[in-house]
């Protein structure tokens, strides 16, 4: 019997122990529950799509605290959650919760906000703050923000509908509608911003995505409609005329070893054309020499009237034209070392697409319209070209005007005298020195007038816009 005793009696006596021990880990385990001692929201009155503020005071009479998880609900619809963190045995809370505004979500609504404060032994219990109101924003504009950087302004139609008319967009885009831009047209995410959320149209933050709209059975997209409050988009299309530009028409060619969208078309001198889709994009730039932008979706054509080659490069984000064999009197070729066409995009901008290559472009030789750039006849015996030089790699430009693609009368510097910007040295070819001894020429869009009646150049650095 008493061997029976030792056996039963001495493990139970270890387990007791380790039980004992297992409680010293936390303390006694005494069986307590948080206390929710006061709990505020402010303001009581408030704008979905804005923040409140929730304060809390929570203790515990023998527990550590953990958590305090709230939720803001509206007509039985959470319109925020989340939890925050608690310690020890007594914690104050103040938390900034953004409020979302969801579709369908009736103005002067009743909110409440539930409480949970938890214990690190699992105890529980349980507020609630009523007395709230939620109530829908008012907007007078908003704004459609195309993926690629387009604002396209979406005025009050009455009621819950903003819309925007005479669009020039492509049928298929990626878009944000925002309340507020930045000076440079960004989106201001202060304000309320809609995008994608798992395939609908909701609020989002500045790491949200855009949405997407499609618009079937026609050329481009004129009409762009959003419901504020249904949360839903619809688009009208239409067919492009003859005097409209859109990349829908566009084929793609690859010309040193970067893309390009081109297109084959006649252009009239004088005559204004219609830019849709990314071809309105205000980051665009038109050759100036040939095209004279009157507004974020209309160019209207400077050159002669003829056949020409529309290139369009997205990734430089500029436009320039190309004729079959160029020559003399209508132009001169400019090639060597350190022009580009004008651009916004930065050189490295462009090296990430296409690696080692940047602002400037040209080289000796006419393989294709990337080695030379166009200068256009203005006047009789007077032509005009607008290029970005020197290179930003090494500060150094060398290069000739010639009249046609076999290297035809070149234009030697040292027979021309040069005036306004005095970047230009040399006898033959046409140089911006980067010796050690010579001034440093900043980058920039240098626009050439070239006078073979007194073999004068003037040279002037213009703004792009």
């Amino acid at each position: 019997m008493n061997s029976l005793f030792k056996y039963f009696i001495i493990p139970g006596i270890f387990a007791l122990v380790f039980a004992s021990c297992e409680d010293d880990e936390y303390g006694p385990r005494k069986e307590s529950v948080p206390v929710i001692e006061s709990a505020a929201v402010t303001p009581e009155n408030f704008t979905f799509g804005d923040s409140i503020t929730l304060t809390a005071s929570v203790s515990d009479p023998a527990t550590e605290l953990t958590t305090l998880t709230y939720e803001v609900v509206s007509g039985n619809r959470t319109v925020a959650s989340g939890e925050v963190l608690l310690a020890g045995e007594s914690d104050e809370v103040s938390k900034n919760v953004f409020v979302s505004l969801l579709p369908n979500q009736q103005d002067n609504s009743d909110v409440q906000v539930n409480l949970v404060a938890s214990n690190i032994l699992k105890g529980s219990s349980t507020s609630q703050v009523d007395g709230l109101t939620g109530n829908r924003p008012i907007y007078n504009q908003l704004y459609m923000v195309t993926e690629d950087g387009g604002v396209n302004i979406l005025n009050s139609q009455g009621g819950n509908i903003f819309q925007g008319n005479d669009l020039t967009l492509e049928t298929s885009f990626h878009f944000k509608i925002a309340e507020r831009l930045n000076e440079d047209n960004s989106i201001d995410y202060s304000g309320a911003v809609f995008g994608n959320v798992n395939g609908k149209v909701a609020m989002i933050d500045d790491d949200g995505e855009s949405a997407f709209a499609y618009t079937p059975d026609a050329d481009y997209t004129k009409v762009f409609s959003y419901n504020i409050f249904a949360f839903e988009v619809e688009t009208t299309g239409s067919m492009l005329g003859e005097d409209d530009l859109a990349l829908s028409g566009f084929g793609t060619e690859d010309i040193n070893s970067e893309s390009f969208r081109t297109l084959s078309r006649t252009l009239e001198n004088g005559k204004t054309y219609s830019l849709f889709g990314s071809l309105a994009n205000t980051q665009n730039v038109y050759n100036p020499d040939f095209f004279e932008r009157t507004a974020q979706n209309k160019v209207t054509f400077l050159g002669e009237t003829g056949e020409y080659t529309i290139y369009y490069n997205p990734v430089r984000k500029n436009i320039f034209v190309g004729v079959d064999n160029p020559s003399f009197p209508d132009y001169l070729l400019a090639c060597g070392y350190g022009l580009g066409y004008p651009t916004k995009v930065s050189s490295e901008e462009i090296a990430s697409v296409y690696p080692g290559h940047q602002r400037t472009h040209t080289d000796w030789g006419f393989d294709h319209v990337m080695k030379y750039v166009l200068l256009r006849r203005i006047d009789e015996g007077v032509y005009q070209g607008t290029f970005y030089t020197p290179g930003d790699n090494d500060f150094y430009a060398g290069f000739k005007p010639f009249e046609n693609t076999g290297w035809g009368n070149e234009k030697k510097a040292g027979d021309f005298t040069f005036t306004g910007e005095q970047i230009i040295s040399g006898d033959s070819d046409w140089t911006i020195p980067n010796g050690e001894n010579d001034p440093v020429i900043t980058p920039s869009n240098y626009r050439f007038t070239i006078n073979l009646n007194d073999n004068t150049v003037h040279i002037e650095q213009i703004t792009l816009y």
